[in-house]
């Protein structure tokens, strides 16, 4: 196995994901909305109607990021209360 390629191939990996994440490449922004797209996959409804509700929390370009920033919603992970 060739090492030094192989961390080429990673460190390229790397420079695409941040230029596509932009500030959401932080390990904690990528935690946060992994946790979100966790609630929004566990609850009711369609798959489709999960999946624009996740495309709308995740691309708004309003959301705030950083290691303090909340990602909204009813912190419930997905959960019916009671």
């Amino acid at each position: 196995m060739d090492f030094k390629k192989l961390g080429r191939q990673v460190g390229e990996l790397r420079k695409q994901a941040e230029e596509k994440l932009g500030d959401r490449a932080e390990p904690e922004n990528i935690k946060r909305d992994g946790k979100e797209l966790r609630g929004i996959l566990s609850g009711d409804g369609s798959l489709a109607e999960k999946a624009r509700e996740a495309k709308e929390k995740l691309s708004d370009p309003e959301r705030p990021s950083g290691p303090g920033a909340s990602g909204g919603g009813d912190n419930t992970g997905g959960q019916r209360p009671g």
